[in-house]
């Protein structure tokens, strides 16, 4: 409102005509998002002459001669035919790019079809005429115009060697994204599926410094292209280098099949388009291929380079996005899931919720004692790992902060061995929680994640924001609890964790076998206690194998020469004591001795 405030008060201060006036008031209601950028750019302009200029060169189209016989209606050449334009200049290519050294010759490939422009900028560049051209039925499309205002020389008026890194954002946004988004949104989501954000400074980070890119965009949820961007010239190598540093690692839970990565480092007025190579064979020196030469945004043959690049790399995009498949984690992605925000990166995962929506109390006592049971998991199988350094802490803006080093993905279970191998990992976990007297309180599949990649104990119980000491009395109830989920005293305790355990896995409704059904009932009536849930026959007899991949702590006491079996963690004492006399010999020297 504030922008659209001033650009009134400079329209009626600078003496228009009441058909100039008109002009630009339709101007601007067809194009409001045209209302920032002139607002920002109008004090560039020294005096009111070339501020009047300036606002009639968006409402004025240069006369062209009239064929005989011919009429051009103003109405016809008012029709958006963006959708039509795009259509044809973002075709598919006809094979897809496999791996970086493929991209080369489809981001340099000749236009399909020449830039629509508005004004007539083809004769007023003649060096350009190969690339734009102005139609009496494309002139009043969005492209057109966009593009038309790029050859201004507004980016020439800008001092992009000594301003502020959002300053840099503006210039790269008009040159990529927005033609981006306006692909998008002329084609539709189902032809070019891509999503974009861009950082900022005050958003989440995870050790020292930003993670994130300054730009990133996902096709179907593969982070695809991004780009890196410094305020300063002499910072185009730090540029460079951030491309290889931030989410380098080609990790097929968040790419998929995908071995490339279009990119971008920005530098003051300097543009260079690259792919990052992330095939397995790939040379760590020789890993940013760059795809194009140094360019300069203040420039305007640059320019129309820049944007015939970006129309390839939208070819690029349709090409491939019909050939990602399996469940992608998007890495980079702020996700909001409930009341948290989940974003993913290639070593990490970070976790913030609102302070006001934290439960059981906002305050530093409850980060604290969730650090405890975060704490409480380290090295522990089936239960997430925080990374070191990302314990719970508040933030600055009244946010509750925690970072993983645990990766994983939402899975959906298919027979009753998957159902019992989850089972068996996530019980693991939440016994070792149980022995310390914690109890989870929030037991279900969204709460749990399979992590690819490892050999035992997949799946995993994340989400300790709910956690709690065992019998305590809770202020509310959750929305998956009924009315036996608590005893009868009204108290949440271990009992009610394995309740609720039996009550997820029997809606899964694929625990069919006898034994499985009575390993459920045992949990439901209680009858399955911490100490013997995992000694149930559904899970089979206990081996030497399973104890030990499993961790244990023993206390040796020394005065009374014996070993004492102090705590076996994610493994029943009972369990311990099944094993044969020799294996327990085994395990305690191992145990001792190495």
């Amino acid at each position: 409102m504030e922008a659209l405030t001033t650009l009134k008060t400079e329209i009626n201060r600078l003496g228009f005509t009441p058909n100039e006036q008109d002009s630009l008031r339709k101007y601007f209601t067809r194009n409001v998002e045209q209302i920032n950028v002139v607002v920002t750019f109008l004090p560039d302009y020294t005096t009111d002459d070339e501020k009047r200029g300036y606002l009639k060169s968006l409402i004025s189209t240069p006369e062209q001669p009239v064929a005989v016989g011919s009429k051009r209606s103003f109405d016809e050449m008012q029709v958006d035919r963006t959708a039509l334009i795009c259509d044809t200049l973002i075709q598919s290519f006809n094979t897809i790019p496999n791996h970086a050294n493929d991209l080369r010759p489809l981001v340099s490939a000749q236009l399909v079809r020449k830039l629509p422009v508005s004004f007539y900028e083809e004769k007023k560049f003649p060096q350009f005429a190969e690339y734009i051209q102005t139609s009496d039925d494309e002139c009043g499309s969005n492209l057109a115009k966009h593009i038309s205002c790029l050859l201004t020389d507004i980016f020439e008026k800008q001092d992009f060697d000594d301003t502020s890194e959002d300053m840099v954002h503006w210039g790269i946004d008009s040159l990529i994204r927005i033609p981006l988004q306006i692909f998008r949104e002329s084609l539709g989501g189902g032809v070019l599926p891509i999503e974009m954000d861009r950082n900022s400074k005050d958003q989440g980070t995870t050790t020292v410094g930003n993670k994130r890119p300054d730009f990133l965009c996902w096709i179907n949820d593969v982070l695809l292209f991004k780009g890196e961007e410094k305020a300063d010239a002499k910072d185009f190598s730090i540029a460079e280098r951030e491309l290889e540093d931030k989410f380098n690692t080609f990790d097929p839970l968040n790419f998929g099949n995908i071995q490339f990565m279009l990119c971008y480092a920005v530098a003051g007025p300097n543009l260079r388009f690259y792919a990052i190579d992330g095939s397995q064979n790939a040379n760590p020196l020789n890993r940013l291929v760059p795809l194009s030469n140094r360019l300069d945004i203040k420039n305007s043959r640059d320019r129309v380079s820049i944007l015939c690049i970006v129309v390839n790399i939208a070819r690029i995009i349709r090409t491939v996005s019909g050939s990602i498949h399996g469940s992608i984690v998007p890495i980079g992605k702020r996700m909001k899931l409930e009341k948290s925000t989940i974003t993913f990166f290639d070593d990490s995962v970070e976790k913030m919720v609102p302070l006001k929506d934290l439960p059981y109390g906002n305050d530093d006592g409850r980060v604290a004692f969730l650090l405890t049971v975060y704490n409480c998991a380290k090295g522990h199988p089936g239960l997430i790992q925080i990374k070191k350094g990302g314990g719970p802490k508040i933030r600055n803006r009244g946010t509750y902060r925690v970072v993983f080093e645990t990766r994983g993905r939402n899975f959906q279970l298919n027979s009753e061995n998957e159902a019992r191998e989850m089972a068996r990992s996530v019980l693991t976990g939440l016994t070792w929680l149980h022995e310390n007297d914690y109890v989870h309180c929030d037991i279900r599949l969204p709460n749990i994640v399979f992590v690819p990649g490892i050999e035992d104990y997949k799946y995993v119980l994340i989400d300790f924001e709910h956690s709690n000491i065992s019998g305590f009395s809770p202020s509310e109830n959750l929305r998956d609890w009924d009315r036996r989920t608590l005893n009868k005293k009204n108290k949440y305790t271990i009992q009610s964790d394995l309740y609720q355990f039996a009550k997820m896995l029997r809606n899964l409704n694929i625990v069919n076998s006898g034994v499985g059904n009575d390993f459920l009932e045992g949990l439901s009536n209680k009858r399955i206690n911490s100490n013997n849930v995992l000694n149930h026959k559904w899970f089979g007899t206990p081996n030497l194998s399973i104890c030990m991949k499993k961790q244990v702590s023993i206390n040796v006491d020394v005065n009374m020469g014996r070993a004492m079996i102090g705590r076996i963690k994610t493994f029943s004492l009972s369990s311990i004591t099944a094993l044969s006399k020799k294996d327990i010999e085994y395990v305690i020297v191992k145990v001792l001795w190495g």
